[in-house]
């Protein structure tokens, strides 16, 4: 069969990365974290494992590893041997398996792709993820929950059908090694702490939003408002495409903060709305309550006009200076760069690599990228048998020209918070009310 080349598989593959992070990083504080901006530190002090007793091992491998609520059960292992029998008539193992593979297997098969693609990373590297570890970082995420260790893993079992084994092998195995492949990678400058502590302490803007599609519109918008000014909240009602603020008369749920992502709409809603020109020295012309910004594009196929309801006043009391606050900023940064690098290391092993794919017929040739026929529309994988004379792996055009297109599916195991950001990486990026998405500057994680 004729397979078109994907040039969206790239968001799928970042899906698995940004399903790692989100779940892994999951806190309640996630959503003021988040709102933090990018920030080297220095690697976090190495933990100290809890004094083991002479009679209890520390397990070494992943399969070793003690979950709860596993109970052994003997199933047949041979593809003949009967599953299930209805009636007198059996049900065998590989109609099941196919059963199986025909509903499920192509997630299945990308995650096993993702995970080999990290076992081989580490085994290059030298470097290795024990079950002791794991245990630690299952222990370390519940802590956030304020919750025991078993309690997580009933919870995660019940709400998002993730069972304790699937979640130390799928999600905190490889989001230790991605970790683990990110040493030295890791550096928070002195204007990553200044940018994050004006972030966090700053000056916040609350304010009201207008969403349209097209530059024309928006322009016609800011037209009318310079009229009529008092028009904002019934304009944002009838012509914003903001679903989550239109109702409300673009009002958004939290104020804005300094640096926000994505920071062309931040920086110019800061400057036109709270900092004014600098060289007008004349306080009549100090940006105040009610006005509104010009059109500020959002995305290709997005502009936004925002008007200032009043201004947060930075905390006073707060002082990078103060080591506790230092520290405190200098780790969120870290954290959200660390995430960041997470997601440029999985790229690269997915670059660098040759994947052939016999269960969905794609083929992903090593540094592809450089081949300059890569991103060609009529260009196709041949994976099926060919005529004589032609090999797998010739490309050619398809039949008719074209190239399907189709929506990627979210990567299994999706959080409902990670599915937001990965549908979110295959469209144009579209601010709405929620910080915890749109005032982040690290990228979409699923935290």
């Amino acid at each position: 069969m004729k397979i078109a080349k994907d040039r969206g598989r790239k968001v799928r593959w970042l899906g698995f990365v940004l399903v790692v992070v989100a779940i892994v990083s999951a806190s309640p504080a996630r959503a003021q974290q988040d709102s933090e901006q990018r920030f080297q530190v220095p690697p976090p002090a190495p933990r100290i494992a809890a004094p083991v007793s002479k009679k209890t091992a520390v397990p070494k491998h992943l399969s070793e590893i003690d979950v709860p609520g596993l109970k052994p059960t003997m199933i047949p292992v041979n593809p003949t041997d009967p599953i299930a029998i209805v009636n007198g008539q059996i049900i065998s193992r590989q109609q099941l398996a196919d059963e199986c593979v025909a509903r499920e297997g192509k997630k299945v098969l990308e995650l096993l792709i993702h995970r080999t693609l990290v076992e081989q990373a580490l085994r290059n590297r030298k470097l290795e993820v024990t079950a002791a570890e794991i245990d630690q970082e299952i222990e370390t995420v519940a802590k956030r929950f304020g919750i025991s260790r078993e309690a997580w893993l009933r919870t995660l079992d019940k709400e998002r059908g993730i069972s304790p084994v699937q979640y130390a092998r799928d999600i905190i195995y490889p989001a230790i090694a991605l970790r683990k492949l990110c040493a030295g990678r890791v550096q928070v400058t002195p204007n990553d702490l200044k940018m994050a502590f004006e972030a966090q302490y700053g000056d916040k803007l609350r304010c009201r939003m207008i969403l349209v599609d097209k530059q024309a519109k928006a322009v016609q918008i800011w037209e009318d408002l310079r009229k009529n000014p008092n028009g904002f909240e019934k304009m944002a009602q009838e012509q914003s495409m903001d679903t989550g603020s239109r109702s409300l008369g673009g009002l958004l749920a939290e104020p804005m903060q300094r640096h926000a992502y994505p920071t062309t709409i931040s920086d110019a809603a800061f400057h036109q709305l709270v900092d004014g020109d600098p060289l007008d020295r004349d306080p009549s012309h100090k940006p105040k309550d009610g006005d509104f910004t010009g059109p500020i594009q959002a995305a290709d196929s997005g502009w936004i006009i925002l008007r200032r309801e009043s201004l947060v006043a930075a905390d006073k009391t707060a002082n990078l200076k103060d080591e506790r606050v230092r520290m405190q900023t200098y780790e969120m940064v870290y954290q959200v760069k660390l995430k960041e690098a997470m997601i440029l290391v999985f790229q690269d092993l997915l670059k660098q690599s040759a994947i052939e794919n016999q269960l969905t017929g794609t083929v992903k040739l090593a540094n592809e990228e450089q081949n300059p026929d890569f991103g060609v529309d009529h260009d196709v994988k041949l994976m099926s048998p060919q005529p004589e004379g032609k090999g797998r792996g010739t490309q050619g055009p398809a039949p008719d020209g074209s190239v399907s297109r189709t929506k990627l599916p979210p990567p299994a195991a999706l959080s409902p918070e990670a599915a937001q950001q990965f549908e979110k990486l295959q469209r144009p990026l579209r601010p709405s009310g929620d910080t915890s998405n749109n005032t982040s500057n690290a990228p979409a994680s699923p935290n």
